[in-house]
């Protein structure tokens, strides 16, 4: 990491995030499951009390609200996450969909349907006797960073714990209003590392909606452009296994099987790995049929490619364009993609996280 980066890195969360918008209510929540993807990210499971308590502003007065309000959240936001014990909110992008933050009631359902819904969310399976709805989220072990430190503590001493929770953040889905969304048939999302945290929100959530968006009357084409480093390969044995350590890649390959199937969506996936120290023993040997792996970055040409329309051309009204990875990577690639996209640079939105 540059000086530059380090010193940014030490900003806290709030005061880096202080122009985004807010909502203005806490929740109490607690860390129902944790789950490592990898030796370097975790997923946390956090329970939202089906009466979510709203807590107050300390700086605001002391009168009581009339009702809490429900926890919601659009697809691509972040929450400040309040710790105990540390004085700094951490911030982290949500990686489920706004569905699971409802509570799923006692079903019975057969071994069958229980499969297919496996199937189409890429999440866990489903409990017959209902779940609490849960916000997820995928930390990274960053031990300079406080509240990744504590989330990375062993998993006794945390499971169960409390914390406060608020949600923020203008990176969502569906794209602003003054998009016409009847008009959109191209929706190409980039990944850079762990930027791929808001962006399986946005997926998955297209994905479990698929037959109520807008332009479900004509083709969808969704391109996804991922570029990470593969873990560490020391134990693994095989390349499927490799594959699965990458954060979400397993998620995003449930996504297309199953809209293979049904043919609601279009998506395409290109895994830009980079970093690999010997081509000859990584995934790319066996190229898996639902993905296309590249050993390098991705490239002006990959781009122009996912903006590209069916007939050849990039149509601005009819694509949007949604990138979040590291500084560098971001602020390289988003005056491409406005100047590939012409007119329509107003489309492309971006986050990028220090």
């Amino acid at each position: 990491m540059s000086s530059l980066a380090s010193k940014k890195a030490s900003v806290p969360h709030k005061l880096r995030t202080a122009a985004e918008p807010r909502q203005n209510t806490l929740y109490n929540v607690r860390i129902s499951h944790i789950e490592e993807v990898n030796p370097t990210v975790r997923l946390l499971h956090l329970a939202i009390p089906p009466r979510v308590q709203a807590l107050e502003e300390q700086n605001q007065d002391d009168e009581e609200p009339d009702q809490s309000q429900p926890f919601t959240f659009s697809p691509g936001q972040w929450l400040d996450v309040h710790i105990p014990s540390i004085s700094d909110a951490g911030g982290f992008s949500i990686t489920s969909t706004p569905a699971d933050a409802e509570a799923l009631p006692s079903l019975q359902p057969t071994t069958e349907s229980l499969a297919v819904e496996d199937e189409e969310t890429g999440l866990p399976p489903v409990d017959p006797r209902g779940r609490a709805p849960y916000v997820e989220l995928a930390v990274q072990k960053a031990l300079s960073n406080p509240a990744s430190a504590w989330l990375w503590k062993p998993k006794d001493e945390i499971l169960g714990k409390e914390l406060c929770i608020r949600v923020g953040g203008s990176f969502v889905w569906p794209p602003p209003s003054g998009i016409n969304h009847e008009k959109v048939k191209n929706v190409v999302l980039i990944a850079g590392g762990v930027g791929i945290n808001p962006l399986i929100s946005i997926l998955s959530h297209l994905n479990n909606n698929a037959d109520e968006t807008p332009a479900s009357h004509h083709p969808f084409n969704i391109h996804f452009l991922y570029s990470t480093k593969l873990p560490s390969q020391e134990t693994i044995a095989s390349s499927e296994s490799i594959l699965d350590q990458i954060l979400f890649l397993s998620r995003l390959r449930q996504i297309i099987r199953s809209q293979s199937q049904s043919h609601r969506l279009r998506i395409s996936l290109g895994l830009f790995v980079t970093g690999l120290r010997d081509s000859s023993s990584s995934p790319l040997r066996e190229q898996p049929s639902d993905l296309t792996i590249y050993a390098r970055r991705i490239n002006q040409d990959d781009l122009r490619a996912a903006l590209t329309g069916p007939n050849g051309d990039i149509e601005p009204e009819e694509a949007v364009c949604y990138m979040c990875g590291p500084p560098a990577m971001t602020d390289e690639f988003v005056p491409r993609l406005r100047g590939l996209m012409g007119d329509g640079g107003e489309r492309v939105f971006f986050e990028k996280w220090w």
